[in-house]
């Protein structure tokens, strides 16, 4: 019975985990197939729509939908909100977010596709207009053509659905806030589009974009007037995405396996038990002519009905679990949901596990029938040796030899195989909380995701940027720059440095970089190793000099995909700007940048100087500078502020001030971006409770191991107990004797267990975090594992007090009556 519902409870864990570490693995690929994902988008920079259908026609192309920007602001209880964060209003011109990359219903319905007063909101902007479905919203248009801005009207919708934005699960910093238009409605304020995008799929997959990029670059020359078409390659996105999912299904995959090795361990002690108990009688039947292959038979025959009855609930208990999985938030995007069988696991792992436990069964019974070789001279274990010497009470003597040493007729190995399994099992409960703990610092610790800053203040989505205001300024936010005045006139700001953004040819890989300039103190991301970048410098257009560290830090993935290591060189860039530069360490990059694009994230990119950078764009005047480098300019502010600073009145005075803004910009361009998580942050937040869900089974799973072995230990010395009893021993003191037995297995098992725990789970968390691209701090929570230790002790003891009664519950007439 017990070793049927140990095979039943771990095998529904383990066979469960592992059918959902593959569920959660495959989940954003029926994803992107039900939602007809494209392969790149196309930016029209443009109000021209008659380019979005050259770019459609263009060859290669399998099928195509275009959206278009709207000059909109959202009017919000009778007043126009200017916020750059949420003014998007884009329309749908032939499909696109409809029948191409189509959004995700939260609640409501889509717009119909002929609909003129139907809107779909992203969950911030319902927040921001205070709606649900059902409810209307207004907008107020512009005329992106004209001269100076002009208001051309307002137009008011109705929402029928709260949806989320397509491409699901990216970065918090790729999560755009917009409302979406139907193609008819679009059609409406065709006057009112100030750009638009391409999304296609092609028939090469993203193997056909650079024959896309090359169709491209022929029609900007063909168009003139200097039109640049950048390319947005979903198949990045969508990999980073999967990336961050990656480490998800690992751990479910390693819950999973630790389930299953508990399984084997627990379940071959138990059915090590079963055969010692019965070992005696098959002696004694073989010495009445049956063979040792029957005997084997006979004394595994329970233990394997036990197996089989075992894995089959294992196998039902796995099915009834798999709507768990995926894990959150992938559960949500996966469009295969509720129960499934996955044939794989459960059918060929549920055998496997099966056919381990009956190979064990049976390498057990047939060494159960081997003779036992009586020695009269056993040499004592220490730990009762230790305790006779140290003057301990019989009882606490006795429990402890029982603990170690096999009853008389017994075998030493099935005695250290309590032991070793009851550390295994310790040693796993503390690997799994090591993990969680550190998991959880991870998620609760900004620094340790590259987010070491306290305020971070972003134009206009990294398109903008914080320039002087007028065209003929000598840098950079340098010396003579605007920024410096401005953080210079602040109190409380201990510390900030600009960040620029955009993609670099590294070794020939295109990899999203970071410029870095430090204005004041070093706010930057954290290096793991080696040492940062000497940032320092800034590049001064017009005054003759520029001095540009040959430097760069690599995040963990993108160091591995280079195949380099600190200290080696990569050659940054193309053509005569392209530079070699030192790799000086390697850096945890938060995941910003800029919007829509290639941008650094948690292990992926690269930092260097921003003036480096600046020159290996060819970026050496603002008037001559090609515009697909301009997005390489400072557009991001990070501060860093003294203990008692009130953030919000810097960041009022910042943008207040608006360093760089043109006359007549509209305000919100400049704003705080609240702290971003990178996907794979998010997603290991969802988890973070999973490692102490396993920490706790396998404690569970422990004590009840430790209860069968007690109980069984116990009825193997009942004559030995008898004598006991007979010699002036009450049932209570033998109660105690067996009590101090469990407690010595519990104190055997913490001793050694709890260091090759926090061992392991330093390892294990190690590698996970370099893995996710994170800085690895372990966390050790050694005062609750001690705590937890001590309440595992007393648990255990505590259970066993059943198995105690039980097993002393006899007479000495029957104890002693074959003797």
């Amino acid at each position: 019975m017990v070793t049927a519902l140990l095979c039943g409870i771990l095998g529904a864990v383990a066979l469960g985990a592992l059918a959902g570490a593959r569920r959660t693995e495959s989940a954003y690929g029926r994803y992107l197939n039900s939602i007809n994902a494209s392969d790149v988008m196309v930016n029209i920079p443009s109000p021209d729509l008659s380019l979005t259908k050259a770019i459609e026609r263009l060859p290669g192309i399998r099928s195509s939908a275009a959206w278009a920007g709207m000059d909109a602001n959202p009017v919000v209880h009778g007043k126009v909100n200017y916020s750059f964060v949420t003014d998007g209003l884009q329309g749908s011109i032939n499909g696109d977010f409809f029948t191409q990359d189509r959004m995700t219903v939260l609640h409501g319905r889509l717009p119909r596709l002929d609909a003129t007063n139907e809107i779909a909101l992203t969950p911030a902007v319902a927040r921001l207009f205070g709606v649900g479905v059902g409810g209307k919203v207004t907008y107020q248009l512009l005329n992106p053509q004209a001269e100076q801005v002009a208001v051309t009207g307002y137009v008011t919708y109705r929402v029928t659905a709260i949806v989320d934005f397509p491409p699901a699960l990216v970065d918090q910093f790729d999560q755009v806030d917009v409302a979406v238009i139907p193609p008819a409605a679009t059609a409406r304020l065709l006057h009112t589009v100030s750009f638009s995008w391409v999304g296609a799929r092609l028939d090469r997959g993203s193997a056909g974009i650079p024959a896309l990029q090359s169709s491209l670059a022929h029609l900007a020359d063909h168009v003139g007037g200097g039109y640049f078409f950048a390319l947005r390659q979903m198949d990045t996105v969508h990999q980073q995405v999967q990336d961050a999912i990656r480490p998800q299904a690992v751990a479910l995959g390693v819950f999973g396996g630790v389930a299953a090795l508990a399984l084997l361990v627990l379940v071959g002690q138990t059915l090590a038990q079963g055969l010692d108990r019965s070992a005696s009688q098959l002696r004694t039947l073989r010495a009445l002519g049956l063979t040792r292959s029957e005997a084997g038979v006979a004394a595994g025959l329970g233990g394997a009905l036990a197996v089989v009855g075992g894995m089959i609930l294992a196998v039902g208990g796995a099915v009834e679990l798999s709507p768990l999985a995926p894990v959150e938030p992938v559960r949500q995007f996966d469009p295969a949901r509720g129960i499934q069988f996955d044939a794989t696991v459960l059918a060929g792992g549920g055998l496997l596990l099966m056919a381990l436990l009956l190979g064990l069964l049976a390498w057990m019974a047939w060494r159960s029938l081997r003779p036992v070789r009586m020695t009269f001279r056993e040499t004592p274990s220490p730990i009762p040796q230790a305790a006779a010497s140290m003057g301990l009470p019989t009882v606490v003597t006795l429990g402890a030899r029982y603990a170690v040493e096999p009853p008389p007729g017994g075998r030493r190995a099935a005695v250290r195989a309590n032991l070793v399994g009851s550390v295994a099992a310790v040693a796993a409960v503390v690997t799994a909380v090591v993990f969680g703990t550190s998991l959880n610092g991870l998620v609760t610790h900004p620094d340790r995701y590259g987010w070491n800053w306290n305020v971070l203040i972003q134009s206009e989505g990294g398109y903008g940027s914080f320039l002087p205001p007028v065209p003929t300024a000598q840098s950079f936010g340098g010396a003579d720059g605007d920024v410096p005045k401005v953080m210079a006139s602040l109190h409380g700001v201990k510390g900030w440095s600009t960040f620029g953004f955009t993609q670099v040819p590294l070794d020939g890989q295109v990899v999203p970089v970071m410029g870095l300039t430090t204005g004041l103190g070093a706010v930057e991301p954290p290096t793991v190793s080696g040492h940062p970048i000497d940032a320092s410098h800034l590049l001064e257009f017009g005054h003759g000099r520029s001095v540009e560290p040959n430097q760069i830090e690599l995040g963990a993935t993108t160091l591995h995909q280079l195949g380099k290591h600190v200290g080696d060189t990569v050659l940054a860039g193309t053509g005569r700007t392209a530079r070699r530069l030192t790799v000086v360490g390697v850096v945890t990059l938060p995941s910003i940048g800029v919007q829509l694009s290639d941008h650094v994230s948690l292990g992926r990119g690269a930092m260097l100087p921003e003036s480096t950078l600046l020159a290996i764009e060819g970026l050496t005047s603002l008037n001559s500078s090609p515009a697909e480098a301009f997005t390489a300019a400072p557009s991001t502010l990070a501060i860093d502020l003294d203990p008692g600073t009130n953030p919000v009145r810097i960041v009022d005075a910042i943008t207040m001030a608006n360093p760089g803004a043109p006359p007549g910009t509209p305000p919100g361009g400049i704003y705080q971006v609240p702290r971003v998580l990178g996907a794979a942050i998010v997603n290991a937040s969802q988890m973070s409770g999973q490692p102490l869900t396993l920490a706790v089974a396998l404690g569970a799973a422990v004590l009840v191991f430790l209860s069968v072995a007690v109980l069984s230990s116990a009825r193997r010395r009942r004559r030995e107990m008898g004598v006991l009893q007979a010699l002036g021993m009450t049932r209570r003191q033998l109660q105690s004797v067996i009590a101090w037995q469990t407690i010595t297995i519990l104190l055997v098992a913490v001793v050694l267990g709890l260091p090759l725990g926090v061992a392991a789970g330093h390892l294990v968390w190690t590698g996970f975090a370099t893995s996710l691209g994170v800085v690895p701090v372990t966390a050790v929570p050694l005062a609750a594992l001690i705590i937890g230790m001590l309440v595992l002790v007393a648990a255990g003891t505590a259970l066993t007090t059943v198995p105690a009664v039980i097993a002393t519950n006899t007479t000495n007439a029957s104890a002693l009556r074959t003797e």
